[in-house]
């Protein structure tokens, strides 16, 4: 589970520089987005970057909403049936594929009522935020990042308040 978390946080930050100093103008209204091959069905603040990358059979899923000097995005992975998902070595994982971080604070909690975890972490000394959850067959890695909390809190909240897991897949809409 590390080497695909890892993965996935590496294409996060391949995008995370130019998610901070994009110039495009906030949209009005949100993007309802159902990636059946990510298994979840979202509110993004805009039509969010859809990235693939695979290693070996595994392949690892970012839908990326990149705006005005923050972004926010989640990642998904599979998960082996018989493996169990450590949820503090991923959010250690995940941080750590983030250029210049460091893990501020973490905290338990449940998320459609599987266990999760939250970590504040500093991202070349700006904020960022990183759920951690396994849903059935999958691990999803919400981010939320930029140059101030405030700048994203607010979208960041709606991507986890509006992630509706699906336990089957298909094709991206």
């Amino acid at each position: 589970m590390a080497g695909i978390v890892l993965l996935a946080g590496s294409i996060a930050a391949t995008v995370i520089v130019r998610a901070v100093s994009s110039s495009s103008p906030r949209p009005a209204s949100g993007y309802l987005l159902a990636a059946h091959d990510a298994h979840f069905t979202q509110l993004f603040p805009r039509k969010p970057l859809h990235i693939e990358k695979t290693a070996g059979t595994t392949t690892v899923i970012v839908y990326l909403a990149d705006l005005p000097r923050y972004a926010v995005g989640i990642i998904r992975a599979p998960v082996p049936a018989l493996e169990l998902v450590r949820l503090d070595r991923a959010v250690n994982a995940a941080a750590s594929a983030l250029p210049g971080e460091e893990v501020i604070s973490r905290r338990r909690l449940a998320h459609h009522g599987q266990p999760a975890k939250d970590a504040a972490v500093s991202v070349r000394g700006e904020p960022a935020q990183i759920r951690v959850m396994v849903f059935g067959s999958s691990a999803y890695i919400f981010e939320g990042f930029g140059v101030t909390t405030a700048r994203f809190a607010h979208d960041y909240q709606i991507l986890l308040e509006t992630f509706t897991p699906h336990p089957y897949g298909g094709t991206t809409s």
